[in-house]
């Protein structure tokens, strides 16, 4: 089994407890993105970028309320060895 290590410029923006019910995850291979929501299924979301590949989702009544991550280039993400220097900061 493969171990995917979350960099900490995004893993800080996770909900501190996050309840496997409500993952909505979808894998889409053509452009090779991954999505998450945490709110079990699509919300509407404002995505602030963190690095090059992952964008957080913010809900747009409230831009504390994590709602999701999503991963461009998902593969390449995964590949990276040093974090990227762009990081936005936590509000």
């Amino acid at each position: 089994m493969a171990t995917i290590t979350i960099p900490e410029s995004v893993q800080r923006y996770f909900p501190q407890a996050i309840d496997p019910d409500q993952l909505w995850v979808n894998y889409n291979q053509k452009v090779d993105s991954l999505t998450i929501y945490f709110t079990g299924e699509p919300v509407p979301t404002v995505w602030d970028d963190v690095d090059d590949y992952a964008y957080i989702g913010f809900a747009l009544d409230n831009e504390a309320v994590v709602t999701g991550l999503m991963i461009e280039h998902f593969s390449k993400w995964l590949l990276l060895s040093a974090p990227l220097d762009h990081q936005l900061q936590p509000a």
